[in-house]
């Protein structure tokens, strides 16, 4: 059944009109009519089956049949992650990401950040496409840009990757709970490193190799979803 986005569909509506793009994409797209049934979700849980009234390009009408609140997912899983300077790269990342299971994506600025401005619409529509391709219900959130002080004021606990050669804890076997902080392409300076342990992050190791930003990132998902 074809999926839509609906994030302002509540669970007390008993009908609704789908955005403009999303009606584009159903009546001209898919060639979708009336009395045709598809599956709306509002990326907070709810899953609704819907009937379309008027098959609108621009304003397409449906009827609400039925509504699901399905569970939230398991575990948080945030990264926190100094975009890189070609931002098709961050963008891939949150593609895979949130097919993977990301929960909440946190943008900083650090002492080597080579980008200090970010397209947050764009970016929610590729985490909008990605979490209905990848069949899920939760949209995960992503947080503005900030600076990386304001960030550990805001969550002072949790997990930082690092390219120095000092003591980490493998991230498989890490039991620290919080944000996984992934530096920009220079890596974060060592007073931002100090200020993290400081503060109550755990240094942890991705592995052998250097790795890009987007991909040590990618990872770090990855081992957060199975832990």
């Amino acid at each position: 059944m074809a999926q839509f986005y609906a994030p302002n569909l509540q669970l007390t509506d008993t009908s609704y009109f789908l955005t403009e793009e999303e009606s584009k994409h159903c009546i001209r797209v898919l060639r979708m009519q009336v009395n045709d049934t598809l599956e709306l979700i509002n990326g907070k849980g709810l899953v609704f089956q819907v009937i379309i009234m008027e098959a609108h390009p621009k304003k397409c009408a449906i009827k609400v049949l039925s509504v699901v609140q399905m569970p939230a997912p398991k575990k948080e899983i945030h990264i926190a992650i100094a975009p890189t300077k070609n931002m098709d790269r961050i963008e891939w990342f949150v593609e895979k990401a949130v097919e993977i299971g990301l929960t909440k994506l946190s943008l900083i600025k650090c002492h080597n950040s080579e980008r200090k401005v970010c397209n947050l619409e764009r970016m929610q529509k590729i985490a909008i496409a990605a979490m209905k391709q990848s069949k899920q219900y939760y949209l995960p959130e992503i947080e503005e840009l900030i600076s990386y002080n304001a960030f550990l004021a805001k969550y002072p606990k949790g997990m930082i990757a690092h390219c120095y050669e000092e003591e980490k804890t493998e991230i498989a076997t890490a039991t620290q709970t919080g944000p996984l902080l992934i530096g920009p392409e220079g890596d974060f300076s060592k007073e931002e490193l100090a200020l993290a342990i400081k503060s109550g992050y755990l240094p942890v190791s991705l592995g052998e190799n250097r790795l890009r930003t987007e991909t040590a990132a990618l990872l770090g998902v990855f081992h957060l979803s199975i832990r």
